[in-house]
């Protein structure tokens, strides 16, 4: 072994998808900062949530998500409007939003078939299983 632990490797293979996925989408003029493109895809799974649910779902802290949805709405692609209680906000895709996701998600298809390159369809299977079990014992680890 080289010394390199699984999350050592794991944090190695985030930073450079970070670095990757931020040039391409700066390149097509979407700001991508902040990982901003998981607001879209995660809205387009189901919009119309509030923003703890939205900040539940991305396993983000409330407040990050309070001002990266800030930033989404200036740029035209999320707005939030007043629940039924008129407490929380309900966040949805605009127009706009919902426009610029095919062009996204064909860059995290390109950043996941150059990742992936090489392996077989098995083993990415079995990368897939290994890597959700850990998710799974650190969000079991955490009170």
């Amino acid at each position: 072994m080289d010394g390199w632990t699984p999350g050592r490797r794991i944090s190695t293979l985030y930073r450079r998808c970070q670095r990757h996925l931020d040039r391409r989408f700066e390149a097509e003029g979407i700001p991508a900062g902040h990982g901003l493109y998981l607001y879209l895809v995660e809205l387009s799974r189901g919009d119309g949530v509030t923003q703890v649910e939205l900040a539940q779902r991305l396993a983000l802290d409330p407040a990050s998500v309070t001002r990266s949805l800030k930033r989404l709405e200036e740029q035209g692609w999320v707005e939030r409007c007043p629940g039924e209680d008129g407490r929380q906000r309900r966040v949805s895709l605009t127009p706009g939003g919902r426009a610029i996701l095919p062009r996204i998600r064909e860059i995290l298809k390109e950043w996941d078939d150059l990742a992936a390159r090489g392996l077989t369809r098995e083993e990415k299977t079995a990368l897939e299983a290994l890597l959700g079990r850990m998710a799974t014992n650190l969000e079991e680890g955490y009170p």
